[in-house]
């Protein structure tokens, strides 16, 4: 039961905060995936899916600004669980896509793995940091996944907002 709870709140985390940035998302599930070995996934539009949500709301930013986007969406599961008293357990492959994206030509080049890290603990920071003030949110999304197991994107938004007007 605290493994399932504690993935609500990783999964939350994701979603909630991925739509706090404008970042397009789909889905959110619990449901486990013995053939993929996971415990659950938030749905994230792809780097170019992302520039083009942007560009049709009259937002124009670099690709940067959405890696950064997606780094703090992928750090949030296991922020998320932390805020709510858990201890990460589920993260590997979210740590694996975190690397890649710093590490990519697109990202940051021409940087010393030290200014990497140093980078890496700012936008942790900075996650950490949109989990606390989005708590709330987190909270509502994660008892939802507990009841109903699986959230679409508008059942998402309306939880968020209905916190919001809280």
């Amino acid at each position: 039961m605290t493994r399932r709870k504690s993935t609500a709140y990783h999964e939350a985390g994701h979603a909630v905060i991925g739509r706090v940035l404008g970042l397009p998302c789909g889905q959110a599930s619990i449901v486990e995936d013995h053939e993929d070995l996971t415990a659950g996934h938030s749905i994230t539009g792809d780097p170019w899916q992302v520039i083009g949500a942007w560009e049709e709301r009259g937002k124009f930013r670099d690709i940067a600004s959405v890696f950064r986007g997606r780094v703090i969406t992928f750090m949030a599961g296991a922020e998320a669980e932390k805020e709510f008293g858990f201890v990460p357990q589920g993260d590997y492959d979210d740590r694996y896509q975190i690397a890649c994206m710093l590490d990519s030509e697109i990202f940051l080049p021409t940087w010393s793995n030290e200014k990497r890290d140093r980078y890496e603990e700012r936008l942790r920071a900075k996650t950490r940091s949109l989990v606390c003030r989005h708590r709330g949110s987190i909270g509502r999304v994660a008892q939802a996944l507990r009841e109903h197991e699986t959230l679409q994107d508008d059942q998402i938004y309306e939880l968020i907002n209905r916190a919001a007007d809280d």
